[in-house]
């Protein structure tokens, strides 16, 4: 995740050529930010960078003196991950210099990707076929997930439990979302079944 604080001065909306004006300089941020994945990222290399949120003002007549823009970038390479933190530097230093504005920076990469062990995937994989309808996920998904710090210690894999129907068809972070409580069965059989498997694979009985 990320957070830029941009300052300038603060001062009356009908004086805007005494005021460095931080709502312009974050408007044109915003749009540079989403450049940044167009035309700094390999077509071939998975990212994400969604600016989620704006925070300034608070009076139709005073231009603010300080802009928080925030929001997430994701993806699978930290070398990547790299690319798109040193871009957004760069562009910081242009807002600066274009608009007299100042641009600190908080870029946090608190979660790796969750990436799974292949055969730890595959297992999973076969016995969830045991008990409902499995597959493999399509594609990659850049949601970030606490598991993944597991992931880095011991060799497993996450796996995601559909409950979505006609009537449950809003994702997650929506505001019509709604569990779908029937697949609570669902997911305690897969446990179980998993939890057997290895188990017996480790010569327990």
């Amino acid at each position: 995740k990320f957070r830029i604080t941009l300052t300038g001065k603060g001062g009356h909306a009908a004086i805007p050529q005494d005021t460095p004006d931080a709502i312009l300089a974050a408007a044109s941020l915003v749009q540079q930010l989403n450049t940044i994945v167009a035309r700094a990222v390999p077509p071939y290399a998975a990212a994400v960078l969604s600016v989620t949120e704006i925070q300034g003002g608070h009076s139709h007549n005073v231009i603010p003196a300080d802009v928080t823009v925030g929001g997430t970038v994701r993806t699978f390479d930290l070398a990547v991950q790299d690319r798109i933190e040193e871009r957004m530097r760069a562009m910081l230093k242009g807002i600066e210099a274009s608009f007299e504005v100042q641009c600190a920076l908080v870029y946090d990469r608190y979660y790796p990707a969750t990436i799974n062990d292949p055969h730890a995937a595959a297992d999973a994989l076969e016995v969830a076929a045991t008990v409902a309808h499995a597959e493999l996920a399509p594609e990659p998904a850049p949601t970030s997930e606490d598991f993944s710090f597991m992931l880095q210690q011991r060799p497993g894999a996450y796996i995601w439990l559909g409950q979505g129907t006609q009537d449950h068809a809003a994702p997650l972070h929506n505001p019509q979302y709604d569990f779908n409580d029937t697949v609570m069965e669902t997911g305690i059989r897969l446990h179980v079944a998993l939890a057997r498997h290895w188990l017996t694979e480790a010569g327990v009985r």
